[in-house]
């Protein structure tokens, strides 16, 4: 398939599904009366988005359980997979301009580069941000969300949401359809660099932004020198899980 129409896929995955996810959350909050203040897209690890309205709470009312967040990522990861899926009968090869292929080491490369990534380099990462800016609350987004954990059903939500859902639809568009395409049409160099820019800023999450970003080149560089998106896949996986037991064990 041709660079143009790659692009053009993206362009409507990306859009319709955001779309339809947004519309989704304002329909659950609105039948089941819950605050909508800043849930729009949330979720743990710093994967999809998420924005602050501004809205002062009404009294009595509770966020959106974990459940019904979980539900309304589907028609956002419908986007970005949907996408790429339909791409494939007009002509996109998953396998040679996607990537999408595995191998059983990438399993514990992934694991290695996610794990370091979040205990590591991230931590480093923010040293001198946070002697510029002071003691940013980077993991706010992520506690606050964790908060709402309540049982078992929610810690599957979570799980789905962050360590299953995210990581595959994720990388499937923004290293597999998006760097990809960008890819072909300028290089590699350039497609990680945009594709990873546009990764991190459709999060919404202005203190995140840096932690996104070098996720998404660490990501980028790994699916360009595999040729595939196994690795990049697991990585985000073990990057999220660790977010996750982290705070659930607090």
């Amino acid at each position: 398939m041709p660079v143009r129409e790659r692009l053009l896929w993206a362009l409507a995955g990306f859009g319709a599904g955001f779309f339809a996810s947004v519309v989704a959350l304002g329909l659950v909050a609105s039948v089941g009366d819950y605050e909508l203040g800043s849930q729009i897209g949330r979720e743990v690890g710093r994967t999809t988005m998420q924005t602050t309205l501004g809205e002062e709470p009404a009294a009595g009312r509770g966020p959106i359980p974990l459940v019904w967040l979980t539900a309304v990522q589907v028609p956002l990861w419908a986007g970005l997979v949907g996408a790429p899926l339909l791409a494939r009968r007009a002509g996109l090869d998953w396998r040679a301009q996607l990537g999408w292929r595995m191998r059983p080491s990438d399993i514990g490369v992934g694991a290695a580069i996610g794990i370091a990534l979040q205990l590591v380099v991230l931590p480093l990462l923010y040293l001198p941000i946070f002697r510029l800016f002071g003691d940013l609350d980077v993991e706010g987004p992520a506690r606050s969300l964790m908060d709402q954990v309540g049982g078992s059903v929610d810690v599957i939500a979570v799980a789905v949401m962050t360590v299953v859902g995210a990581p595959i639809a994720e990388e499937i568009f923004y290293r597999g359809l998006l760097q990809g395409a960008l890819r072909d049409r300028l290089g590699p160099a350039a497609g990680i660099a945009i594709a990873s820019v546009v990764f991190a800023a459709s999060h919404f999450q202005l203190v995140q932004f840096p932690a996104l970003l070098l996720v998404g080149v660490v990501h980028g560089v790994m699916v360009w020198r595999t040729g595939r998106l196994g690795p990049a896949i697991w990585s985000h996986v073990f990057f999220n899980a660790v977010t996750v037991v982290s705070l659930l064990a607090m």
